[in-house]
């Protein structure tokens, strides 16, 4: 599929920049105190960004996609050289650790990505679980999952991560969405896959974003064009965007 051969192309390496959270209401969230040096509490700095990697391996031949979506430890200076991972988040699209319910891709390396309940299910997920309830409510969570490529420079990207909260009213009316946090992520390719070995810290290449003034509707407002894609759902099976 010559689709599936140029997204692979695009998709994969390694990737890095800068990456935060947003309420519901889009103010950026503050990074933890345990993870802020004392030199920021000093001087008053409050921290919204973390520095991030996102090694991703699209496999041609399987149709599968792999990536890792790394934080790493706020640090002061250059001492950043030498960065440490606060976490990994690892991923899988296709084969037979498939993690997704949909999935559809664009030739250009752009996807959408639904992860039904991952982040907590594998908290909760205990064979003898006493507390059903608890179990319960907590599979009823979903991400989406949106990576866009900045125009046709397909070397800068922007992902989007909402988490979407499934509250059940009662039993007999559908379970209300309700969005909980935005997750974004602005990052710059810097070269083929290499699983993340190189430590971002200097090199990590973007500037912080959360804190920056959003947009005014002005600069929003007025007439836009825009390709339409469909993308069609094909089960058990990855599917493509198509013009």
């Amino acid at each position: 599929m010559a689709v599936w051969k140029n997204f692979v192309r695009h998709v994969s390496g390694e990737w890095d920049g800068y990456g935060a959270e947003f309420s519901p209401e889009g103010n950026p969230i503050e990074l933890p105190e345990s993870v802020v040096p004392e030199a920021f509490r000093e001087w008053e700095v409050i921290v919204y960004d973390w520095q991030t990697q996102c090694p991703t391996l699209a496999e041609e031949k399987t149709f599968s996609l792999l990536y890792k979506s790394i934080k790493l430890l706020p640090t002061v200076g250059c001492e950043a050289d030498a960065a440490t991972q606060h976490s990994v988040d690892e991923r899988q699209i296709g084969g037979i650790d498939n993690e997704v319910s949909s999935f559809v891709f664009h030739s250009s390396g752009c996807y959408v990505a639904v992860w039904p309940g991952r982040s907590v299910m594998k908290e909760t997920h205990l064979p003898h679980a006493k507390d059903s309830r608890q179990n319960k409510e907590r599979c009823n969570i979903l991400e989406i999952e949106h990576c866009l490529v900045e125009g046709q420079n397909s070397e800068s990207r922007v992902r989007i991560i909402q988490e979407i909260h499934l509250q059940e009213i009662n039993e007999k009316q559908k379970p209300e969405p309700r969005l909980q946090k935005i997750a974004v992520y602005s990052e710059q390719w810097y070269g083929p896959y290499r699983n993340g070995e190189q430590l971002g810290g200097c090199s990590i290449s973007g500037s912080a974003f959360a804190s920056r003034s959003p947009l005014k509707a002005s600069q929003l407002a007025g007439t836009w064009k825009a390709r339409n894609f469909v993308a069609e759902l094909q089960i058990e099976s990855v599917s493509s965007i198509n013009n």
